[in-house]
């Protein structure tokens, strides 16, 4: 450790450096009424500007997505949601860790949300339902967690 009287003495420079800036034209999205949002939300494109641009796990399985699926008991694997929507089974693997994040993820499927959603075949909503149902049952085992204070 050095001795404080080595120090050089301090000399404040006199002005402190700042950047001016308007703040009238910035608005964060908690000051915008909700009815604002939810109807922008219902307005055609809305949806296809929120997307991230697409990437080569978008279509087709990754290593950790067949893995996954294969790693699922045979009555739970979404074998038609893997094959027309691999981006999808590729999400649920790579956040498989966290079942109660997955649970969650496995509703927002189900559930339309956006309006005029076309979705999904009868087949992959029972193969998500079907999920869902071993993912709730994996939790149900689990050990609950102590309430937070």
């Amino acid at each position: 450790m050095s001795d404080p009287k080595n120090r050089p003495p301090y000399k404040p420079s006199g002005s402190i450096e700042f950047e001016f800036t308007d703040v009238a034209h910035v608005h964060t999205p908690a000051e915008r009424p909700a009815a604002v949002t939810a109807i922008e939300k219902l307005m055609p494109g809305f949806w296809e500007t929120q997307r991230r641009t697409p990437s080569a796990a978008d279509r087709a399985l990754t290593g950790k997505g067949i893995d996954w699926m294969l790693g699922l008991p045979t009555h739970a694997r979404p074998k038609a949601l893997c094959e027309q929507y691999p981006r999808i089974a590729n999400h649920l693997a790579e956040h498989w860790h966290d079942l109660r994040d997955t649970q969650l993820a496995l509703m927002h499927l189900l559930a339309d949300e956006r309006g005029r959603r076309k979705g999904f075949s009868l087949q992959i909503e029972q193969e998500i339902g079907r999920l869902a149902a071993h993912v709730q049952s994996l939790l149900e085992g689990l050990p609950t967690e102590p309430a937070a204070l």
